[in-house]
């Protein structure tokens, strides 16, 4: 059975709603619409019944955003082990719930299992056909039961038909929980927690084509991460179980000032009592992906070189201009051979097509001179087949000594290596929901020598607050494989980092609250407990837009509560 939120007929839109507050409505979920709290909820809409998609349309929070993977001896450097091992504390996350939102878990693997017996509590998979059922609103979920009933039969997959065809969510798992293996001198940061997993069903192809991302490319919406997030909640709270969640997913969209649908419901979970949200800060930190203009320069026009590929001339690719409140901006494009074209800064413009002469490129732009929710100047371009290149915007800010601008590329993945920014900027790559307030945003070290991860991204956030919040082990992390023949293999990047973080916030909430050293134990409690007991080098002064408050050691968080 297909249901609208699968099926490829429907569109998504992520709506506010307020829930009953003066008792004259009293919204329920359906097939056409999933609340997912008491503040957002998703519509799915006949294809036919709808305008075409265009941000002059909608606003730009109703339109998903998609997101792709964050990745491309950890435990002794971040204090872990000495904790496992410690004759007293011996924290290794029993009572506790880890959750993993990606790309599915290889559930046979032995990171995950003890003979027959699962550690993971349930799994839901978006990608499966079906209805509503229970706790999901489409998909399939699998309980304990089943997934112990498939460890013990001759072909699991008949009982659970669950594939990590990549094995980014299984890495993430396996860092965060898995089994203490000492043969293979592996374990997991939360070795005794149990797991809870969500496979994200892939992206709909009509919101692939608008954003014009590759095809080979595997990116996952925002109303179904958010879905996920209150799935996870549920099963934590039915089994009264603190809840460490591990988002390793990220994206360039949005003005990186941690205020979108997905941020939001991040900030509101980790405000509560027994749940925490670690997030990866991104791989972006020289992917030359982002341009940020001079903000205290007096000039009023500014060139930015946009260098194009040969890759992104055979489809296209999007990007996005943030202008800051109250500035207003005037965009000239020039293409590869010299043509000239303005944007139309006229207010309620529709989409407007720029088409040239001497190459064949065709360019879609919405300019939105008010974004609703930021206030900022929003201009969203799709480059369709652009000619390989020197591309240049030509920006002239009508109040220049006002802020400044920022523009964004996709993240890596999503485009190719030959497409960037001439004179890039690193600063302000944090990639979202990593720029959400309250979320604990990771940023990945080099734990033999300590230094920092070089694709990292950098903060902060565009509002300034502090991201990343600490960094953690995450380059060259030996972790659950896929692969045939081999049982556990390196990976490396900011994801395996917020792995890490989220099984430490295990630990802490076992300490906290299993134990009831701290009855009231939020997901800010544990940053908070993480980002004092970071380990700081002298010369570097902290917080800093690379590290943060420093390096997660939660043996030295301990230290200091003595």
């Amino acid at each position: 059975m297909i249901v609208p939120a699968q099926d490829q007929q429907y569109q998504n839109f992520i709506v506010r709603y307020n829930q009953n507050l003066h008792g004259d409505f009293d919204y329920q979920s359906d097939d056409t619409f999933q609340i997912v709290n008491d503040l957002f909820g998703i519509l799915y809409v006949p294809e036919q019944d709808v305008p075409a998609l265009e941000f002059n349309s909608y606003s730009y929070s109703s339109i998903p955003k998609c997101y792709t993977y964050m990745e491309l001896g950890a435990l002794s450097a971040s204090g872990v082990l000495r904790l496992h091992d410690h004759p007293y504390l011996r924290l290794k996350g029993a009572g506790t719930l880890v959750a993993v939102i990606d790309s599915g878990i290889d559930y046979q693997h032995p990171a995950f299992r003890n003979g027959d017996q699962s550690k993971i509590l349930s799994i839901w998979d978006q990608s499966l056909p079906g209805g509503r059922s229970g706790r999901i609103p489409y998909g399939r979920e699998f309980t304990r039961v089943q997934i112990n009933e498939a460890l013990a039969a001759e072909n699991p997959l008949e009982i659970v038909p669950l594939i990590d065809r990549n094995g980014h969510g299984t890495r993430l798992a396996a860092t965060a929980a898995g089994n203490r293996i000492p043969e293979e001198n592996f374990s997991g940061a939360a070795p005794e927690a149990e797991l809870v997993i969500v496979k994200l069903k892939p992206a709909k192809k009509y919101l692939r084509d608008f954003y014009l991302f590759p095809r080979e490319a595997e990116v996952f919406q925002e109303d179904d991460i958010m879905l996920a997030i209150a799935y996870v909640l549920q099963c934590a709270v039915e089994n009264q179980m603190p809840l460490s969640i591990c988002i390793g997913l990220g994206t360039n969209m949005g003005a990186h000032r941690g205020d979108g649908p997905l941020s939001e419901f991040i900030n509101s979970t980790a405000s509560f009592s027994q749940n925490s949200i670690s997030i990866a800060a991104g791989n972006e930190g020289t992917a030359r992906h982002h341009y940020l203009s001079g903000a205290d320069r007096q000039e009023k026009t500014d060139t930015v070189e946009l260098k194009v590929g040969e890759q992104e001339s055979t489809r296209g690719f999007s990007m996005e201009f943030w202008g800051d409140s109250p500035n207003f901006y005037n965009i000239v494009i020039q293409s590869p051979t010299g043509e000239r074209l303005p944007v139309s800064t006229a207010l309620k413009y529709g989409t407007q097509e720029l088409s040239f002469v001497f190459v064949e490129t065709r360019i879609l732009v919405n300019y939105i001179p008010i974004e609703r929710r930021t206030g900022k100047t929003l201009v969203f371009f799709r480059f369709l087949h652009p000619a390989p290149g020197i591309w240049k915007l030509l920006v002239e800010e009508r109040m220049p000594a006002n802020g400044g601008f920022h523009i964004w590329l996709p993240t890596r993945g999503l485009i190719s290596d030959e497409t960037y920014f001439l004179k890039s900027s690193p600063e302000f790559t944090i990639t979202s929901p990593g720029d959400a307030r309250d979320g604990m945003t990771v940023t990945a070290y080099q734990y033999r020598d300590n230094s920092l991860y070089v694709q990292a991204s950098r903060g902060y956030n565009t509002e300034n607050v502090v991201k990343p919040d600490f960094a953690a082990p995450g380059v060259g992390i030996l972790t659950a494989s896929i692969g045939a023949g081999r049982i556990f293999e390196q990976a490396t990047g900011t994801s395996l980092a917020a792995a890490q973080t989220a099984g430490i916030a295990a630990l802490l909430f076992e300490w906290a609250l299993i134990r009831g050293n701290e009855p009231y134990f939020t997901g800010n409690s544990v940053k908070n407990y993480l980002s004092r007991g970071a380990v700081r080098d002298d010369i570097i002064q902290y917080p800093n837009p690379n590290w943060g408050y420093g390096r997660v050691d939660l043996y030295h968080t301990f230290e200091l509560l003595t």
